[in-house]
């Protein structure tokens, strides 16, 4: 029963839809009467049809080679964008080691934290590990200014909670230190050997702009002419006689 009933409304919406595709009485719509009316209609239509998606097509492959055009001129600017920007502010950069208490090695700087905070360059950086009278790593610029960051000698009883580290961790970390100083210098060479190159680079690629023009050019030339198409202009003006028939035939105007 319920099959009956689902099969009787999806019969009574084709109705509907096929009589609002040729409006008038039930005749008009139904009747093998007038089929070669109908069917010249539904030709009409299918013309212009077929030529619309020909257009789309058509438009749509100018559409994605003009964005592709338009990524790739983005993209490469972008990326020598992103590569002058990290060669003049690295910041920390990545995670190196640490922290060795107050000490945190990044590849561009040492963070220290504490009562006195502050983020310390590489670039020119000496370290210095000394023993006595307590374990201590010294972080001295190019000007001399130095960061002491001091550490126990030895752990309190009852206190296993409080990180600990052995002369030996101390003096390996501050060797760390000094070969990522020495990493730095060589990335800091690199950078002005590098930056003129990528400004001019970025500057070839930002006037590079050929085949993205050529390929937006394309698109509009498409869709204007597409506009004009003759073939559309045929198809369209047929449709509208055959519409106007079927107006005259019933009194209603039949969409498209």
């Amino acid at each position: 029963m319920r099959a009956l009933l689902l099969i009787a409304l999806a019969a009574a919406a084709w109705a509907a839809w096929h009589w609002s595709r040729f409006p008038g009485k039930w005749d008009h719509a139904f009747s093998t009467r007038y089929a070669s009316d109908r069917a010249s209609l539904v030709t009409g239509r299918r013309s212009l049809r077929e030529v619309n998606k020909e257009a789309a097509r058509a438009e749509n492959s100018a559409r994605k080679r003009a964005g592709a055009e338009e990524a790739k001129y983005q993209q490469d600017i972008q990326e020598l964008e992103n590569e002058i920007a990290g060669l003049l502010r690295p910041g920390l950069g990545s995670h190196v080691k640490g922290p060795i208490g107050d000490l945190t090695l990044y590849k561009h700087a040492v963070k220290k934290t504490g009562e006195n905070p502050v983020d310390i360059p590489l670039a020119g950086l000496t370290a210095t590990f000394r023993s006595d009278p307590t374990y201590m790593i010294d972080l001295t610029l190019p000007g001399s200014r130095t960061h002491r960051t001091k550490y126990p000698r030895r752990r309190e009883p009852g206190d296993e909670a409080t990180p600990f580290f052995t002369a030996e961790q101390l003096s390996d970390f501050t060797l760390e230190i000094m070969n990522a100083a020495a990493d730095e210098s060589n990335f800091r060479a690199c950078r002005d050997a590098r930056l003129p190159r990528a400004r001019k680079e970025l500057e070839a690629a930002q006037n590079n702009s050929a085949a993205r023009d050529e390929a937006l050019q394309t698109l509009q030339d498409v869709c204007a002419w597409q506009k004009s198409n003759p073939r559309r202009i045929e198809a369209l003006a047929n449709l509208e006689e055959k519409r106007r028939q079927w107006q005259q035939l019933t009194g209603k105007m039949p969409p498209k």
